[in-house]
């Protein structure tokens, strides 16, 4: 009886060693749940004010455009937008009745450029055809991937400038940008070789000597704020008529997928999704 007694005493001690142990092990996990928390608040706060100080620096696109001569790339529009038309020209002529296509890139984001490959053939398709009236913002939401170099910046500005003084090469231009991208988290690519895939595209030196004057640096923060206003989640974001399309629903990274879904549109505007 007495070993019996025994066996069933260390039994529960054992037992309840067991679920100390398990309760200790719970509040360690518990802990450092707590304070991986904390930490992704702080880190999102810490982006939250990083935002809004910086914000404060750059006028809106707003304030631009309320200006005489508003400091902005030609063939640009209130929503930070660079029209390309059916010519392939920035600031042309948009087609009426068009559906309203507006593309927001990084020229950084390597997933823009898989977008870019992807649907590049069918956007070029339906703007010579009129179906699509086209907008590329570019944007800087990835200036931070860069080392320092602000590329994301630099390369948005360089397109710009050729938007504004060589309307023609635009497209050549972003193109070059695209085939010629860093990868993420690198320095990016100098000023010099930007400058060069922009003489290659075509567009003349006196031109591409422009891009580090910066000329429209603030455009660009002042349109990446706008996007975020407008409801932009990351690059690429696709709009149709001025409401994002969800890729969920226009699966846009299958060949085909999104012209398909414009041309089926018939030139009516998509109903918003549940998401906006």
């Amino acid at each position: 009886m007495a070993n019996t007694n025994k066996n069933a005493a260390d039994a529960r001690a054992a037992a309840k060693a067991k679920a100390q142990q398990q309760v200790r092990a719970k509040e360690r996990r518990t802990t450092v749940a707590i304070i991986a928390v904390a930490a992704a608040v702080v880190v999102a706060f810490a982006g939250i004010v990083y935002f809004i100080i910086n914000a404060s620096k750059v006028p809106t696109l707003e304030e631009m455009w309320a200006q005489t001569n508003p400091p902005v790339p030609a063939g640009s529009d209130e929503t930070g937008g660079i029209a390309v038309g059916t010519d392939g020209s920035t600031g042309t002529a948009q087609p009426a009745d068009a559906v309203r296509m507006d593309l927001y890139v990084d020229f950084m984001c390597p997933v823009c450029n898989q977008f870019e490959q992807i649907n590049n053939a069918d956007i070029e398709a339906m703007r010579e055809a009129g179906t699509i009236a086209l907008f590329y913002h570019p944007i800087s939401i990835l200036d931070g991937a860069s080392s320092g170099t602000k590329y994301s910046t630099r390369a948005a500005n360089a397109a710009a400038v050729v938007a504004d003084q060589d309307p023609s090469h635009f497209l050549d231009f972003v193109a070059a940008l695209y085939a010629n991208q860093p990868e993420e988290n690198s320095t990016g690519l100098n000023d010099d070789a930007i400058e060069a895939l922009a003489i290659g595209a075509g567009v003349p030196a006196a031109v591409a000597s422009q891009f580090t004057d910066g000329e429209f640096t603030k455009w660009v923060g002042a349109a990446t704020q706008q996007a975020s206003i407008d409801g932009l989640g990351g690059t690429p974001t696709v709009m149709l008529d001025r409401e994002i399309l969800d890729q969920r629903e226009v699966p846009y990274f299958q060949q085909g997928a999104l012209r398909s879904y414009i041309e089926g549109l018939g030139g009516a505007t998509p109903e918003p999704s549940a998401s906006n």
